[in-house]
This record gives C-alpha cells, sequence and structure tokens, in this order.
C-alpha cells in the first residue's frame, strides 16, 4: 500500500459531494481552495475530531478501525491555538514525547524555539503558540501530520522559514504532511497541491505546474503568486518559455 491518505466517493453536510482524494505516502502536500471550502473540516475529520461514516482509509485501513491510542500515534494535528499543554514550559512538553535531547534541539532550533524553551505557556504570544503546537506534533515521530492554515499567524518572511524546514523535516522522516492554505505561494515549498472547488479536487499535480492554469484558478477566486501570474502572462505572449519565479531572472530573459 503506497497511499497514506484515501478518500473515495465520500459526502458530508454541504461540502464534499463524490469527494476522492489519494495521497501517497512521503510526500509534503498542499491542499488549497475558497473559504468555506472545507480545508477545516476535511483536517478534522482526518484528524478523528469528527467521526464520520465514509470510504476513507488511513495508511490502508479503515479510518474507524484504529483505537484511538493506535491513531494517535500514527496521526498529528495542528489546528492553530486548539491545543492544551499538560506542562508549564515547551521543553518539558517535549520530553513527554521523547529523551531525545538531539532531536528535541533539531527541533527547537529549527522553528527558532530555543529563545522560549522555558516561557511559561500562559505568557506565550499567539505565533509562539502555534510554533509550540507544531513542535510538539514534530517530536512525536508520526506518519502523517495534518496542519491546518498557519499562514495569518506569521509574517511571509518567518512563514517561509517555518515552510523550509518542515519541507527538511519530512525529507528526514519520511513522513507525509498534509498542509492546508488558501495562498498558493506557501505551495511550492511542498511536493503536490490540490485544490478544490465546488465540492471536489479540481486541479491537482506538481505545483509550478498547476499554478499555470491562471484562468481557472482566478475563476475559483483564488489569488496566484505574482511572479508566476506575470510568467504565465508573458509566456502567452511568447515573452517567455517557462515559469520564472526569480525577478533577476526573468528580467535578463526578456532581454535576450
Amino acid at each position: 500500500m503506497n497511499d497514506a491518505i484515501k478518500i473515495s466517493h465520500f459526502y458530508y453536510q454541504n461540502l464534499f459531494d463524490n469527494f476522492s482524494l489519494l495521497i501517497p505516502k512521503d510526500q509534503f502536500v498542499t491542499f488549497s481552495g475558497p473559504n468555506n471550502c472545507g480545508k477545516t473540516t476535511l483536517i478534522r475529520i482526518l484528524s478523528r475530531e469528527v467521526i464520520v461514516d465514509g470510504d476513507i482509509e488511513i495508511e490502508g485501513e479503515r479510518i474507524n478501525t484504529y483505537s484511538i491510542s493506535s491513531y494517535s500515534m500514527l496521526v498529528g494535528c495542528v489546528i492553530p491555538l486548539e491545543k492544551e499543554f499538560e506542562e508549564n514550559c515547551l521543553e518539558d512538553e517535549l520530553y513527554l514525547y521523547t529523551n531525545d535531547s538531539k532531536r528535541i534541539d533539531w527541533i527547537l532550533r529549527g522553528l527558532s524555539l530555543k529563545s522560549i524553551r522555558h516561557k511559561d505557556i500562559s505568557r506565550l504570544s499567539s505565533f509562539e503558540f502555534v510554533l509550540c503546537q507544531l513542535a510538539v506534533e514534530l517530536v512525536k515521530s508520526l506518519k502523517i501530520l495534518l496542519i491546518d492554515d498557519i499562514s495569518s499567524y506569521f509574517e511571509k518572511n518567518e512563514l517561509y522559514k517555518i515552510l523550509s524546514f518542515l519541507k527538511k523535516y519530512q525529507k528526514k522522516e519520511e513522513n507525509t504532511i498534509l498542509y492546508t492554505t488558501q495562498v498558493l505561494e506557501e505551495s511550492l515549498y511542498t511536493d503536490y497541491l490540490y485544490i478544490m472547488d465546488e465540492k471536489k479536487i479540481s486541479l491537482e499535480g506538481f505545483p509550478l505546474e498547476v499554478l499555470e492554469n491562471d484562468a481557472k484558478i482566478n475563476k475559483i477566486g483564488l489569488d496566484l503568486p505574482f511572479m508566476i501570474d506575470l510568467s504565465v502572462k508573458l509566456k502567452d505572449y511568447k515573452l517567455l518559455d517557462s515559469i520564472e519565479l526569480d525577478k533577476n531572472r526573468m528580467v535578463d530573459a526578456l532581454w535576450k
């Protein structure tokens, strides 16, 4: 079995209609769509916070066949600000799940959390709290990690550093990360992109290839990253041969 998550012909409320989704193992994938398309509900279903009847498989087994304890050792979930910590500070919380100090130090450094590892949880800012949520799930060595739209809690540069570290982590751990966002530029840090519209997957594929579908993406109501939007338009006018993300290289290509 090579699938981490498999959903077949799934119906739920007014969000999913004959919905199918297949996510291979060992991938960092982005799941995107407009507001109220069901991204967060999907995360809650896959984390088993919301129990449903439907054809959903996790690591080759139907989702409802797992015991609570076995599922918690397989799948982790980060929904911003929705967590209760058992300990008073992050470092103590991390040691609940592992005694590997090198692993803890690597995650703390990767998420730039070393300076607040002893800070009282109750005194954390919102963005610090979300980072701590991430750290706790990363330290557990889970097979699947679900992360629901953390974009609004971070400045762009901070967020891209986090995504870069998540990518390194995912490759090192050989696990699967499902990351939801409305900001399509973030998908460029991941392996694969799914875009949902009208209760189904409307587009899927490698991010750069999916993002060339500018007309369809605009119709869905999502914004293309500026450089990709410009590249697609310039390609239409035969001024570029391929998508260019770097402004200087684009200028050089146009002046040839």
